[in-house]
């Protein structure tokens, strides 16, 4: 079990990080099952979930309830807010 969170400001980069750490795990003999979870894996929309706190703090929840879930043995979760 693996979870690596990718923190940084708006534009830094993280999604071409998260996709990089990702093609590079897939390039192991191992094959490890790895997943990225963002807001996007939800398709919500960015500006309309941080225009309030409410939808806001339901938006994480959600991330945190689906890294929860996805967390085995055998997976490598990637998890980052855009």
């Amino acid at each position: 079990m693996a979870l690596v969170v990718i923190c940084g400001q708006p534009c830094s980069g993280k999604l071409r990080g998260a996709l990089c750490l990702s093609e590079a795990l897939d390039d192991l003999e191992s094959k490890p099952n790895v997943r990225i979870i963002d807001e996007t894996s939800f398709h919500l929309d960015r500006n309309q979930t941080y225009t309030e706190m409410t939808s806001e703090k339901n938006l994480r929840r959600v991330l945190r309830s689906e890294v929860d879930r996805s967390l085995s043995k055998d997976n490598i979760i990637i998890a980052f807010r855009k």
